[in-house]
């Protein structure tokens, strides 16, 4: 019934009365709340013939002009709903909002100003005016505005602070002085705003009247720590150095200081220590503050470059403890419990890993773990988590060289998809050409395949190479000439029995 009368009600003319324009009015309000668009438009266009200067009419219908991307005739609607309702600051608002979205800066600035001038303690509307001169680097309007809004809600250090920009970026350095002076005169016992002004002054080349500042604080409160962090500035400043150190020094030990501070400080320090000094840094930021993955990793490397005994996997043990969603902590720890014969733990550890894998996680890092896990599955024996984690790894970095290599390698030695074998070693070697292992594995999976001659011709190539490599080792080796000669021995050992069974081969 109620659709039929509806029908009845388009089709015959109408007769300008109130209670027609109102049904018709609220009817489409439904059927825009039923996303039923074009009924609703259909309804307003009926609604506009009927009252013309309707500014509710002209609003919901610029709404939809705007929403089928009629712009032009949309802002023109809620303008004139604006005009016919200046008090409706829902049509002004709205009016405003679609000027920026066009990118009208200027219009929707005057709109916005109009509306405050009404309603002036809508501070939501100051404070977009504010982000608006400043990005359009209206500073005089910029500070005007901050000024309503200290109106609106009394004076802070964060307004104070604004305004000051807004001064220094005008060029006048008076003014900022003076808010920040003002505020200071507000709240005389606020040691706080004392120093602030005390930066102030060292900022602006002010450095006797800055040290007068920051002495004063230090006489009322001698353990005031941003009066001691600043004065530390002020020596730096100065050129003063050694008391910059010794200040310094007194912070990071200081257990008022803020944990953030004492390790920014320790930070800053670590920029010109001497080399020897940062490990000792490293394990005072991690007394400090155990949770800084930044520190931990360095010290890791650190260690690493040493020797990775058990004292490394001691370190990265703690690593995933205080911070257990790190990926290459996990890849970190993986790798120092497996040189230490620690397989079923470095597993353990490389899988804890993979399940922290995210979108943030780097594919380095991801394709490094999973790769590892190859390494070590095979080592074990259990090939087929061998082969999985290996494809899981070219998942991450389709191009992972070593990847490719270990993974053709372990392969042909099974004499299994051999196909596949191929197309990932002669990818390694197209991608290292010079690598002697590379050629290597390429060669063995050529000989694999019954295609000895072109396997000749691979191992001779990677024989040439690795005698090169193996010739730059021993002459850098220095000290470790014995160890390194007994590693270059194994190896090339390794190759002359491939050379040795693709040799019979080619007898036959």
């Amino acid at each position: 019934m109620r659709k039929l009368f509806y029908i009845l009600l388009m089709l015959c003319p109408l007769t300008v009365s109130a209670d027609k324009f109102d049904y018709l009015y609220l009817e489409a309000v439904r059927q825009m709340d039923m996303e039923r668009f074009d009924r609703a438009y259909e309804l307003l266009l009926r609604c506009s013939e009927l009252k013309p200067e309707a500014p509710e009419v002209n609003y919901k219908l610029g709404l939809l002009d705007m929403a089928m991307g009629l712009d032009s005739i949309g802002v023109a609607r809620i303008t004139r709903a604006a005009e016919l309702a200046p008090d409706n600051t829902e049509f002004v608002e709205r009016l405003a909002q679609t000027y920026l979205y066009r990118n009208d800066i200027e219009s929707a600035t005057k709109v916005y100003e109009k509306l405050v001038a009404r309603v002036p303690d809508r501070t939501d509307i100051l404070e977009l005016l504010t982000r608006i001169y400043e990005q359009q680097r209206d500073y005089p309007n910029l500070l005007k505005t901050l000024k309503r809004i200290e109106l609106q809600e009394g004076q802070s250090e964060d307004l104070t602070l604004s305004k000051m920009q807004a001064y220094s970026l005008m060029g006048d350095q008076q003014g900022a002085y003076n808010e920040l002076k003002g505020l200071i005169d507000t709240h005389p016992n606020d040691l706080n705003l004392q120093v602030m002004m005390g930066n102030w002054l060292l900022s602006n080349g002010k450095k006797p009247e800055a040290l007068q500042a920051f002495t004063k604080v230090l006489q009322e409160e001698p353990t005031n720590i941003p009066a001691q962090t600043s004065l530390m500035d002020y020596y730096r400043a100065t050129g003063e150095e050694a008391k910059a150190d010794s200040l310094r020094d007194e912070l990071i030990d200081n257990p008022r200081a803020t944990d953030d501070t004492r390790v920014t400080l320790i930070y800053q320090w670590m920029k010109t220590a001497p080399q020897d000094s940062i490990r000792g840094a490293l394990e005072k930021i991690l007394s400090i503050k155990p949770e800084d993955i930044k520190a931990r990793l360095n010290l890791i490397e650190i260690l690493w470059a040493d020797t990775v005994d058990m004292n490394v996997v001691r370190e990265c043990t703690k690593a995933v403890e205080y911070v257990p969603n790190q990926p290459a902590l996990y890849y970190y720890l993986g790798v120092a419990q497996y040189l230490n014969n620690m397989n079923e733990e470095a597993i353990s550890s490389l899988k804890l890993g993979a399940g922290n894998i995210d979108s943030e996680t780097s594919k380095k890092v991801s394709s490094d773990i999973y790769l590892m896990l190859g390494d070590i599955y095979h080592k074990i024996g259990d090939k087929e988590s061998a082969y999985n984690a290996y494809d899981s790894c070219l998942v991450y970095d389709p191009n992972r060289v070593l990847c490719l290599n270990n993974y053709a390698y372990f392969l042909s030695l099974d004499k299994r998809d051999l196909d596949k074998a191929e197309r990932m070693s002669l990818a390694a070697v197209t991608a290292e050409p010079e690598n002697g292992t590379y050629l290597d594995t390429y060669a063995w999976v050529l000989y694999q395949e019954g295609r000895y001659e072109e396997a000749k011709k691979y191992i001779d190539m990677a024989m040439e190479s690795i005698e090169k490599r193996h010739r730059e080792l021993l002459d850098e080796a220095g000290d470790n000439r014995e160890e390194v000669e007994k590693a270059c021995q194994e190896e090339k050992a390794e190759l002359e029995e491939h050379l040795k069974a693709i040799n019979e081969k080619l007898k036959k």
